[in-house]
């Protein structure tokens, strides 16, 4: 994000460091958050305590289904499940379709 749009990611929990919100510099909204976290945390399996790298974007509200029918797509964690979606990068999406889904979630930020 910081070499497609130049946005510099802010690390806003302090119980967890690592997690990098992107927003859009001219209104400071969110866009993005990046953060690594145990695969269970998505599935619902607790038990499944893989560390996994994850982007949460927000998506138009009526894209969400069929995204969620989809491999590598989970209801957003640590945001509203309505508007939020996160993406597992583990490889298996194209780098194309999650910058898509990036520009799609930064766009909400430029509209008043």
């Amino acid at each position: 994000m910081k070499n497609r749009y130049g946005d510099e990611p802010d690390f806003p929990f302090k119980k967890f460091p690592d997690y990098a919100v992107f927003r859009n510099p001219k209104n400071r909204k969110w866009y993005g958050l990046l953060m690594t976290l145990p695969l269970g945390k998505l599935t619902g399996d607790e038990r499944d305590q893989q560390e996994v790298a994850v982007l949460t974007v927000k998506q138009a509200e009526d894209r969400l289904p069929g995204l969620l029918k989809k491999a590598g797509f989970f209801p957003a964690y640590h945001m509203n499940k309505q508007n939020w979606l996160s993406v597992l990068l583990n490889g298996d999406l194209p780098d194309d379709q999650v910058l898509a889904l990036v520009d799609e979630s930064r766009s909400f930020t430029e509209r008043k």
